[in-house]
């Protein structure tokens, strides 16, 4: 093991380690993820300051997200290869620098370097990919509900984080904003991971979902994605699988969604005439109820079926976005905000914890890191996509209307891959 640890006796602690391992993944996330989804918020006021265009600031939102998706295969195995002790906890370093060296900011092309290059590389070492390859390391009965647990905390970030950071702003600038932001990553967050962070319960006496110890014959095929299998054979093992091409359809969509929306959210809120706190307001709402409703999609999924739960989540997920259409007509209004980040933030929660348990359903072993890696590279063609686009197609028509609305047709979408993966895991399970 790259890290040294040796198992512990069976017993030796009533706690199982493995929610310690989603306890440091919920905060980690919280803290990574805002970095992405808190851009939003920072786009305000660089625009005000330097005049760019919502296009210009979507592409380096774009970049990072090309640069995450691209790596994430071979961070995915680097992880499987030495470790997510050995790994993880740089992306930690490399996120916290990227954000706070944003307080330099003076030229576009520094926030290409910031955002884009060194924000989606610390976000491909430690982030969504990687924090969900670990969890079938740890659970598997529970695995729907420890990834819920885990993905939370992406909701607390954003319901917590995006109020606060609105608030800095507010008080001491965006340049103060971004340096508090980054430090807090570079001296909590990463010491925490490399302190805290473990590869197997083995190392602590424990095995999966708190059962014994594994024989060592088990523990060492779990392992067997550090015997060297690149990424070029796990791609051609997987690319004949239909489940696999699935999944990329599935994560593209939840791709286009998530980082569209959440990129251009505070500027759609501020233009149908929210004041910027409540636009802040109604943002952090969006992350408690995706919180609950990753807690609760990940229950619902271990109850029901992951792809049900996938089903279920496109269609709130969908009508939460016409809900959000509808508000410059409905007048706007606190309690239409609201209610909007209720119906999106439960579909977006479930959506995130059911889709994650799902793609381990149908590939859990040595290469997953590896695969949910190259489904990653969808999840970014997404992001890469939609946040520009959106915001080109505002400063030619002055609307969101058509982004927002072929967005919402795509997760309506989603209902038939969910549905299509749950047949065809029953379909394999009884077979």
């Amino acid at each position: 093991m790259t890290s040294g640890a040796r198992p512990l006796s069976a017993g030796t602690s009533a706690l199982y380690y493995g929610w310690v391992i989603v306890a440091l993944a919920h905060v980690t996330l919280a803290f990574h993820v805002i970095t992405r989804f808190g851009f939003g918020i920072f786009q305000v006021p660089l625009i005000q300051e330097f005049g760019w265009s919502r296009g210009a600031l979507g592409g380096a939102f774009a970049l990072g997200l090309g640069v995450y998706a691209f790596l994430a295969p071979y961070t995915g195995s680097l992880l499987e290869r030495h470790g997510p002790r050995a790994v993880m906890p740089w992306g930690c370093l490399i996120l916290g620098a990227a954000m706070a060296g944003s307080f330099f900011i003076s030229s576009l092309w520094h926030v290409y370097l910031f955002t884009g290059l060194l924000g989606g590389l610390g976000l491909a070492v430690s982030g969504f990919a990687t924090h969900s390859a670990i969890m079938p390391r740890w659970f598997v009965r529970m695995r729907g509900r420890a990834t819920g647990v885990m993905l939370s905390g992406i909701g607390v970030g954003i319901l917590v984080l995006s109020p606060a950071i609105e608030r800095a702003i507010a008080l001491w600038g965006w340049r103060t904003a971004y340096l508090l932001l980054g430090l807090a990553i570079f001296l909590a967050i990463a010491p925490a991971n490399f302190l805290l962070m473990r590869d197997y319960p083995e190392e602590k006496g424990q095995g999966p979902d708190g059962g014994p110890p594994r024989p060592p014959e088990a523990l060492a095929a779990a392992r067997g994605g550090r015997e060297g299998k690149g990424v070029r054979e796990v791609f051609a093992a997987v690319r004949g699988d239909v489940r696999f091409w699935a999944l990329v359809l599935l994560v593209f969509c939840i791709g286009l969604n998530a980082n569209t929306l959440m990129s251009q959210l505070p500027l759609f809120l501020v233009d149908a005439k929210y004041p910027t706190a409540t636009a802040a307001l109604i943002f952090g709402a969006v992350g408690f109820i995706r919180m609950l409703g990753s807690v609760v999609g990940g229950w619902v999924g271990d109850w029901a079926g992951r792809g049900r739960g996938v089903a279920v989540s496109g269609v709130v997920t969908a009508a939460g976005l016409v809900f959000l259409m509808a508000l410059p007509a409905l007048g706007g209004g606190i309690a239409n905000g609201l209610l909007f980040a209720l119906i999106y933030g439960v579909g977006l929660g479930g959506m995130s914890s059911c889709y994650s348990a799902l793609a381990g359903d149908c590939f859990e072993g040595p290469t997953y890191g590896v695969i949910i890696g190259f489904l990653e590279i969808c999840y970014g063609v997404g992001g890469m996509v939609g946040p520009p686009l959106a915001g080109l197609m505002f400063d030619l028509a002055g609307s969101y209307f058509v982004p927002f609305g072929v967005i919402a047709a795509c997760m309506a979408g989603t209902v038939f891959i969910g549905l299509f993966l749950q047949r065809e895991i029953g379909r394999r399970k009884a077979a």
